[in-house]
């Protein structure tokens, strides 16, 4: 994109034994447009996990953040290891992923609870398979510790980062490992580290079902969308 540099951070795969091998990481930046002096590099991840960082700072925060915060830092993502282009973890075929997400996500009886826990095991089991290489090497420990790297890349004594959601894990998670290397530190939306993952799951869901039922009916009664071939795509009064 256009302003964007774009650059590849190797890291160790393993960093209890680097000599064993390396991973390339996606790096994108967008230099400080001034006025004012440079504060440094400030490091943003949306959360997830799962989410591309290189691909929110392109297509947002790099150019909707505030002008006085773009104006002062270099906004600077790099992809997790194992998310988008940073080596991603691939568990299906395209057909094998067509046919997961036909199933039920919502089991209304004991053969869908089943079907939807089969449609699981295969899942991982396909990650184990086709990812076998980088999948014990995926989680929130490395990625901080991939932060780090990047940070001395960058030539920056502390790391200013902006996470939110899951990306509050991962700074929290950095804070901890390198207490002596943090900058200013925005966690937005934080998730608490004590939780275990099912039961941040089920916090999140519970959250989603609250939120769902104090929503309001989205079509009314009298005005639903249909639209027929070879017809106006125009909402048609019942």
């Amino acid at each position: 994109m256009t302003g964007f540099q774009c650059a590849t951070l190797k890291a160790p795969l393993d960093y209890a034994k680097p000599e064993a091998g390396e991973i390339e990481l996606a790096v994108s930046r967008v230099r400080a447009t001034g006025p004012g002096k440079r504060l440094g590099s400030l490091l943003v991840n949306p959360g997830g996990p799962g989410g591309s960082a290189v691909g929110y700072l392109q297509g947002y925060a790099g150019v909707g953040y505030p002008a006085p915060v773009r104006a002062r830092y270099d906004m600077v993502a790099v992809d997790p290891r194992g998310v988008a282009r940073s080596e991603p973890v691939e568990c299906l075929t395209g057909p094998q992923m067509d046919a997961y997400t036909q199933v039920d996500q919502t089991p209304d009886d004991a053969a869908e609870t089943d079907a939807l826990g089969a449609a699981f095991e295969d899942f991982a089991a396909g990650c184990a398979k086709r990812s076998e290489k980088i999948l014990p090497h995926v989680s929130t420990v490395e990625t901080a510790r991939d932060m780090d790297v990047l940070r001395a890349v960058l030539g920056d004594e502390r790391l200013h980062y902006v996470g939110a959601s899951y990306g509050t894990f991962l700074g929290a998670t950095y804070a901890e490992l390198f207490p002596g290397r943090v900058g200013r530190l925005v966690l937005d939306g934080a998730m608490d580290p004590s939780l275990s993952a099912l039961d941040l799951n089920r916090d999140q869901t519970a959250g989603f079902e609250t939120a769902f039922r104090a929503s309001p009916p989205t079509a009314s009664a009298s005005r639903t969308a249909r639209w027929e071939p070879g017809r106006s795509r125009r909402p048609a009064r019942r």
